[in-house]
């Protein structure tokens, strides 16, 4: 009996070990399923992108496809071996590699996609608008807020600076290329500066037909009479539009009175065009302001002024022939005297072709462009050889020689400027004078920095002029850059502007206009933001944003006054006058109407004398004319010619 019991337990024992070991390896089967389900569904092109991507995403489609193709086999292995453990016998040479293969994959996936939702990465189709926290220290606040301009959100495009009702300061108008697509569409609005840092929005009348889907609006004294008319074109990327013209009648409290038809401008609107830019300057200097437009997919044009508030289209009789690219179009308009014969130039940006025009005398306008710009473009990166793909240009004096140069804002080529030697020959400058933006592909997924809005100001009110490169585009909104001028070269200064954010400022940047808003001897900066109304239609993303109001510390570096000129020979605005301030350095301004994307600076100049008390000004006006006189530190001097 002992023996037989003995052996009957040892059978039970046994028969216990071999119906356990399928069991056991039926539950090892199961973990390994699930540790490489689990591995299969962390580790992905999200958790891989945070863990090993410098922007935190997998940019590659090829890459994005076989992560996914690796995904897809690792469940696929999991879950046959949860639904079918036996399958694991078949497979137990490869029991250790998947436990490793499971268990790395799942800590690693769980590693990045806890990183995932804790700090994501950037979505680039949306902007950012930080608080701003402001002290006595910081060289700029963002007050936009607190100076009433946040009422409103828009698809902003290009702002002015201009004293609109005539009051002594200086008001603001604010484009906003909204085609209706949303219950609360905005227009674009003037806002009245109340004289205490804060502004008031204003109705002046003009009619809502032309306040829609605005790409511009330009002020300039069309009748000489002391008061700033306006001019308004509409469409751009936004659709097609309108070109409106209106007289200022304020001060015989009419408001804006719209001249269109009377001027004789009704007769480019029965056919609808995508008007883009605007541009006054007196071309034949006979002392009444004169104006160029520009269209997508159309010829530029230019108006002459008739002296009776009519004007007259002489684009072809005063030889200005622009191409209409096949694939992409004309920008913004610049009037510079390049050649320093006293007469304005023109010169006429764009992505597939642009061009220059040398003004004879006022009689006629040469093509001069393949000898401006022969060899100057250098190599493109993402374009078409040739191409020159400048998407926002402006003019000044940029190493203060006294000679007009020009910036050329390449979208997402190399930035320029080009210094002028007064004979009207340019040498380039990019990355070689400090221009060091990021040249990357517009579908990049970390920050870039193409130029779509662009500005020049003097930012410090050191007589030098910097440049703010407004970043993004209409499927993304990015870090703006600013570029401070240090005696002809660029270092990069964006800090000024940002640091006292509380986080990232990314938005659609478009108009950058300067002015000294509050009268305290400092350069203010206001942007106007926003995105682009026919991609968020597409997308179902509300791309509208509100403005930036950067207010300068009144704590001033340097010895300012500031300048408002009045031309008699010349005309009223005194636009393409030439300023020489004789002050601790040398410095020269001019004045200037719409350029850069859509921007029109003040009229009114800040400028620097150094340490000095006191210096010298010398004013050519564009008639011919010039004066010379003293200005102290801290005045606001209105010269009359």
């Amino acid at each position: 009996m002992h023996g037989a019991g003995i052996e009957w337990l040892y059978g039970q024992t046994g028969l216990k070990a071999m119906n356990e070991k399928p069991l056991i390896e039926s539950q090892q089967a199961r973990l390994v399923g699930l540790l490489l389900l689990a591995s299969g569904l962390l580790v992905n092109s999200m958790s891989l992108g945070w863990l090993l991507a410098a922007d935190k995403t997998i940019a590659s489609d090829v890459l994005r496809l076989a992560i996914l193709v690796c995904q897809a086999v690792t469940i696929c292995v999991g879950l046959a071996l949860l639904l079918r453990p036996a399958l694991m016998t078949a497979l137990a040479s490869l029991t250790g590699l998947f436990v490793a293969l499971g268990g790395v994959g799942t800590a690693v996936g769980l590693i990045g996609m806890l990183g995932m939702w804790l700090l994501p990465p950037v979505d680039f189709r949306y902007s950012t608008y930080p608080e701003f926290s402001c002290s006595s220290g910081d060289d700029f606040c963002n007050t936009a807020g607190e100076a009433g301009l946040m009422g409103v959100t828009r698809y902003g495009k290009g702002a002015a600076f201009a004293d609109i009702d005539g009051d002594g300061w200086v008001d603001i108008f604010a484009a906003d290329a909204e085609p209706r697509l949303h219950d609360d569409w905005g227009l674009s609005a003037f806002y009245l500066n109340n004289g205490d840092g804060t502004f008031r929005s204003a109705d002046l009348g003009v009619s809502e037909e032309d306040l829609d889907a605005n790409w511009t609006g330009s002020f300039a004294d069309l009748d000489n009479d002391g008061d700033q008319d306006l001019l308004l074109v509409s469409g751009g990327y936004a659709g097609t539009g309108r070109i409106s013209l209106y007289e200022n009648r304020i001060p015989e409290g009419e408001g804006l009175v719209s001249i269109t038809e009377a001027a004789g401008l009704e007769a480019e609107n029965p056919r609808r065009f995508s008007w883009w830019g605007v541009s006054w300057g007196d071309y034949d200097n006979d002392s009444y302001l004169d104006f160029t437009v520009s269209r997508l997919y159309a010829p530029a044009l230019l108006f002459h002024n008739n002296g009776d508030r009519t004007f007259t289209n002489v684009t072809e009789h005063m030889g200005i022939e622009t191409p209409i690219p096949r694939k992409r179009d004309g920008k913004n308009i610049v009037w510079l005297d390049y050649d320093e014969d006293g007469d304005l130039d023109l010169y006429y940006a764009g992505i597939e072709a642009h061009m220059f025009f040398e003004n004879l005398e006022g009689k006629f306008f040469l093509d001069v462009t393949g000898k401006v710009f022969a060899g100057l473009i250098p190599e493109n990166v993402y374009y078409n050889e040739g191409a020159p793909v400048v998407f926002a240009a402006a003019a000044a004096d940029f190493n203060q020689d006294g000679f007009e140069d020009l910036y050329l804002g390449r979208q997402v080529e190399q930035d320029l400027v080009l210094f002028n030697d007064g004979e009207g020959n340019f040498t380039a400058g990019g990355r070689n004078v400090g221009l060091d933006v990021k040249i990357l592909a517009k579908n990049a997924r970390e920050d870039i920095e193409n130029t779509m809005g662009l500005g020049v100001g003097d930012l410090f009110d050191d007589g030098w002029p910097d440049v703010i490169v407004g970043s993004g585009d209409p499927v993304r909104a990015d870090m703006d850059v600013v570029f401070c001028n240090r005696g002809g070269e660029f270092k990069r200064c964006t800090g000024a502007l940002r640091d006292n954010g509380n986080g990232p400022f990314r938005t659609r940047t478009h108009g950058i206009i300067f002015a000294d808003i509050d009268q305290n001897g400092t350069t203010d900066v206001y942007q106007n933001l926003g995105g682009h109304a026919p991609w968020d239609q597409k997308s179902g993303i509300d791309s509208r944003e509100k403005p930036a109001l950067f207010i300068r510390n009144a704590v001033n570096d340097y010895n300012t006054a500031t300048l408002l000129l009045e031309g008699t020979k010349s005309n009223r605005d005194a636009i393409g006058a030439r300023i020489k301030v004789l002050g601790e350095e040398t410095h020269y301004y001019t004045v200037r109407s719409t350029q850069a994307f859509q921007s029109q600076n003040d009229k009114v100049l800040v400028v620097s004398l150094g340490d000095l008390d006191q210096a010298g000004v010398e004013v050519t006006w564009p008639s011919g004319t010039s004066s010379k006189f003293e200005i102290e530190a801290g005045a606001r001097m209105t010269v009359s010619e």
